[in-house]
Formats: structure tokens, C-alpha cells, sequence
């Protein structure tokens, strides 16, 4: 029996992550004149939240977890973006940062939305310094906290909070 709860997590988990990859892009696409108004600019990150569950749920003790990260990486690069690299790295800094701080957190609701700003932070400023490098991104430090950096994550953060018992419900029945 206990074998099996751990090849339903196994299956669960990517199978989700999977789907929330492609609501992130369906979000932005229906609701992009919504999200994209100036002058905020607010990003629903569904998948890196999903990340964060398994993280903070400790669910990535049970699965292949940096193969999903590299692969959700590589698919947010080759579907959204067409410039290989910058999520597969973006996912992989806010995973790893997130990683190697869950000891230091417990599992309370503000201490892993605490964890999830970690996160959310080094994944948007991995983002912010790739499109630096490569000039496709015109907007300096300070406007990028503020106008991109600060809504995006008062927003993902208000989603994980609504979705952090129900889902710590379910990993409980699935782990």
C-alpha cells in the first residue's frame, strides 16, 4: 500500500505541473491586456508555486524533482520565449535557493509564503538579469521592483496562500 501512494505522487505531480504550465501561458494570453496594463506589469507564475508545494511539502524528497525543474525550465524557454536558457535557469535558481532554505521554515502558512517570496524574487531578477544581458529588457533596477517585481508577487502570493491548505491536504492523502 505505501508503495503505491508513492507511484501516485510520481504521477500526480508532473501531470499538474504540466497543466499549470500551460494555464500560465492561457492566463497571460486571455487575460494579458488585464495583467500587462500599465503601469504594472503582473506575471501569474501557477508553475513555480506548484514547485514551491512540492518544495515546502517536502514531496521533493519523492520525485525526480530537479528533472521536472529542468524540464518545466526547458519548456517555459522553447514554448513561451524561444530564447533557450533563461527559464531553465530561472527555475532552477528560485528551486535550488528554495531547496536549500526549507530547514531554516517551517510548514506555517507565513513562513512558507516567506519561502515562496525567496523564490518568486530569484526567479524574477534571474529573468530581469538574462533580458539585462541580452537587451531586451529597457527597464532599470528600481522600476523593475516596483512595477514589475512587487505586483507579480503580491499576486502569487495571495494564489499560494488560498491554495497552501487544500493542497497540503492532498499531498497528505497522495504521500
Amino acid at each position: 500500500m505505501a508503495s503505491w501512494r508513492f507511484v501516485r505522487i510520481k504521477i500526480v505531480y508532473p501531470i499538474v505541473l504540466v497543466l499549470l504550465f500551460l494555464i500560465d501561458g492561457n492566463l497571460m494570453s486571455s487575460f494579458g491586456t488585464l495583467l500587462l496594463h500599465p503601469p504594472f506589469h503582473i506575471v501569474p507564475t501557477l508553475t513555480l508555486i506548484w514547485l514551491f508545494y512540492g518544495i515546502q511539502f517536502e514531496v521533493a524528497d519523492h520525485v525526480p524533482f530537479y528533472f521536472y525543474v529542468i524540464g518545466i525550465g526547458l519548456l517555459f524557454d522553447i514554448y513561451y520565449t524561444g530564447i533557450l536558457g533563461t527559464y531553465t535557469v530561472a527555475f532552477l535558481g528560485a528551486a535550488v535557493v528554495m531547496l536549500k532554505l526549507r530547514p531554516f521554515f517551517d510548514e506555517r502558512l507565513m513562513s512558507g509564503l516567506l519561502l515562496l517570496l525567496i523564490g518568486i524574487t530569484v526567479y524574477f531578477v534571474v529573468t530581469y538579469l538574462a533580458g539585462s544581458l541580452i537587451n531586451i529588457s529597457n527597464l532599470s533596477l528600481i522600476p523593475f521592483l516596483v512595477k514589475e517585481l512587487l505586483p507579480t508577487a503580491v499576486m502569487n502570493l495571495i494564489i499560494a496562500a488560498i491554495g497552501y491548505y487544500p493542497v497540503w491536504s492532498w499531498y497528505q492523502r497522495l504521500i
